[in-house]
Order: C-alpha cells, then sequence, then structure tokens
C-alpha cells in the first residue's frame, strides 16, 4: 500500500492493522475512550464501542472498517453511557487547513499560545490530511471541570481563535479553521496512527508541524507511544482568561470577579519584585514573560501604545529575543478587547515559580498587582498625608 493513492485494498488495511506495534497503541489509547471503526462510506461501527486488545483492531478491519475514531470525553464505562460517569476529557484544538503548508503556521501558532499561557504539557497529531490534532491532557485542569464539557473546551478554542487572528498573516487565516468550537458531547476524532481514508495517509504523532510528511506514508511509519500527560492544573490559567474573555459575548460565563481598577499610570518604580526580575530578561518563558507584562502593565493604566513601546525595549533584553510581529500582535489582540486581563496569580503552576523569578514578597500576595497597588496607593496616600501637613504649617506660619 502507498499513502497518498485513492484506493486501498482490504487486505491491505487488514495486513497495516495487524502490526502489534499499530494495533497495540490503538488500544492504549482507546482506554477510558469511545472506540469506533468507520466504513469507506463514511459510517461508523456500533455506539457505543471499545477496545480492549489488540485483536480488537484486527477484527473490525477484517468488518471493512478503513479508520478508527475515539472519543475526547474520558468515561468510567465507555460501553455504558447512559448511566456512565464522565471522569475527564481531553482539550482537543481539531485544527482544519485548506493546504498542510498553512496547517503548520497555524498549529506553529497555536503552540506557542498555549505555551505562553503556561502550558507546556501539549501533545501534537497530524490529522492524516492538512490538519492537526492538538491536545492539552485532562490533567491539565481541575477535576471539578469534568463536566463542564464541552463549556469550557468551546471557549478556549474561541479565545486561541482570536488569537490566531493576529498572530497570522490574513492569507494563512482564510484558510484555517479552528473545529474545537463545534466540540459537542461524544464528539470523536481520528485516533492515533489510523489511517486517513481520503488520502491514506497515517495520522501520526509528531514533534512539531515541520515534520516529514513522508513519515505518514503507510511503509514508514514508525510507532512511538502517544501518551497525554501534564503537570496537574497547569492549564488553570488559560481556562479562567478563556471563560473571562467568552463572558464578554455570552452572559451564561459571568462570574461577577471583582476588577481591581487604578488612576493615573503606575510608575516603574512601583512594578512588584518579579515583575522587576522579568525586566532584567529572560533565556526561558519569554512568551509567558510577555504575557505578564503585558497584562500586568494594562492593570496599572498603561495605554496600549505605551506597552508596545516598553515590551519591544524589554525584549532586547531576553535571549534570544522574540520576534517583533509575536509582541506586535499580541498587543493589537488585546487592544480589541472590551475589558482588561489580569496576570496569573503568583501560585499559579507554569509560570513565576517554575520561570525563576518568584521572590519571597511576592509569594506572600496573590497577584502582582495587589502587590503594586498596595505600595502605590499607600505612596499616594503618604503623599497627601505630607501635603496636608505643609498646607497646615502655612496657615498656622500665616
Amino acid at each position: 500500500m502507498s499513502g497518498g493513492t485513492l484506493s486501498v485494498e482490504k487486505s491491505e488495511l487488514v495486513k497495516y492493522y495487524s502490526r502489534e506495534d499499530v494495533s497495540r497503541e490503538m488500544v492504549k489509547f482507546a482506554h477510558n475512550r469511545e472506540f469506533v471503526g468507520r466504513l469507506r462510506d463514511g459510517g461508523y461501527s456500533i455506539r457505543p464501542g471499545t477496545a480492549l486488545y489488540p485483536g480488537d483492531i484486527v477484527r473490525m478491519a477484517n468488518q471493512g472498517m478503513v479508520s478508527f475514531h475515539a472519543s475526547v470525553e474520558l468515561w468510567e464505562n465507555p460501553m455504558n453511557l447512559e448511566g456512565a460517569k464522565r471522569i475527564g476529557w481531553d482539550l482537543l484544538i481539531d485544527l482544519d487547513a485548506d493546504t498542510l503548508e498553512h496547517g503548520r503556521k497555524a498549529a506553529d501558532s497555536i503552540v506557542e499560545v498555549l505555551r505562553a499561557h503556561g502550558v507546556d504539557s501539549v501533545h501534537l497529531k497530524f490529522s492524516g490530511r492538512s490538519g492537526f490534532h492538538i491536545f492539552v491532557p485532562w490533567k491539565a485542569f481541575k477535576p471539578s471541570l469534568s463536566e463542564r464539557f464541552p463549556e469550557i473546551p468551546r471557549a478556549v478554542g474561541q479565545y486561541i481563535e482570536e488569537y490566531l487572528r493576529e498572530d497570522l498573516p490574513k492569507k494563512v487565516m482564510s484558510g484555517v479553521e479552528v473545529d474545537s468550537i463545534a466540540i459537542s458531547p461524544r464528539h470523536l476524532m481520528r485516533a492515533p496512527y489510523s489511517l486517513n481514508e481520503k488520502v491514506w495517509l497515517v495520522s501520526i504523532p509528531v514533534e512539531d508541524p515541520w515534520f516529514d510528511l513522508e513519515d505518514s506514508r503507510v511503509e514508514n511509519v514508525v510507532v512511538k507511544p502517544f501518551e497525554l500527560d501534564a503537570k496537574p492544573g497547569e492549564a488553570m490559567n488559560l481556562v479562567d482568561l478563556s471563560v473571562e474573555y467568552v463572558s464578554r459575548k455570552d452572559s451564561k460565563f459571568r462570574e461577577g470577579k471583582p476588577k481591581l481598577t487604578v488612576k493615573g499610570k503606575v510608575p516603574e518604580e512601583f512594578f512588584s519584585p518579579c515583575i522587576k526580575k522579568i525586566l532584567q530578561g529572560l533565556s526561558d518563558g519569554r512568551k509567558r514573560g510577555e504575557f505578564i507584562l503585558r497584562s500586568y502593565l494594562s492593570n496599572l493604566g498603561w495605554n496600549l501604545d505605551e506597552i508596545e513601546e516598553f515590551l519591544l525595549k524589554w525584549n532586547k533584553k531576553n535571549k534570544p529575543p522574540l520576534r517583533e510581529n509575536y509582541i506586535k500582535g499580541h498587543v493589537r489582540w488585546q487592544k480589541r478587547q472590551k475589558g482588561k486581563i489580569l496576570p496569573p496569580n503568583h501560585d499559579r503552576d507554569g509560570f513565576y515559580k517554575d520561570m525563576g523569578v518568584l521572590t519571597p514578597e511576592c509569594a506572600g500576595v496573590k497577584n502582582p498587582i495587589t502587590y503594586s497597588l498596595r505600595r502605590y496607593r499607600s505612596y499616594l496616600r503618604h503623599q497627601k498625608e505630607e501635603a496636608r501637613k505643609a498646607e497646615k504649617q502655612k496657615k498656622d506660619s500665616t
């Protein structure tokens, strides 16, 4: 069988799926998931279904299944969904593109955005055609979110797509679609190492979007484990920001969080110690640093033109610097938002502590904004008191 052909004999399909390494890895991925086969005419096998043993994959291939699909949701018992308990879900950013080149660029940008928000555990899989499946494992979220599906994935999809509009050229963006927005209960995705029946390439896990396409041809496939692991809770900052973003468009997301405000522009001398450490320049965590500084400054009375100038100057200290267009694009994105975005709290996984900038002074305060506003308001009160004393002394002397 040659990947990329328009027709494949059943015997060749069975031969591929009979590979022990292929069927074994597919069964591992099927654990706690609804798992079904798809016929050549587009129909699915009976749902719900699952695969417990490699032989189940071979059996379904012999029954005429040409590709295999798994649920995004994780179930206690995938074969009894009527009363089954959902134990979680993986965030799937399902990226469709008109060309592989556009798909590569969009996937690269999405991975950058996720990591800028503190999500290091990003897993990438080629769809088998021109798109990508980008995963953030369930472990990266709070267990309490298990019932907030598909609400949370949809919110994250919308938030990410808005970032893409500023980060990608219009020509690329016009050919890209983030299908995660359309995720619904019992949503299926193509399983790792399944064939794509439209072009007969294999949906393989990849290290980055710029993989060699030849690696996805059946005769070249090298099976590697596709284990979705993450640091517990590392995606919660992304969730908070996504929900806040969607709340401006849909009232059902509103949570009535109090907003921190300040009159005037807080001078640099009142910046928190962790922010000052970021301002010295970074070699690791530069995208997170940009995100923290941009949201931090916007809450301290700085306008976005001032913020862009400040970030570009700071960027020269980074080793290596970020792309200028990356910074400018994200500032443009923030200009389009109606409200302000708070920087992550000091205790948020993946940020200050992991970046090596958290100080003892900051660790005792919830958010760098809180630290700076306390100091600045204390300073203003002191100035006001001094002015009052000076005025009183002036009156007393006359």
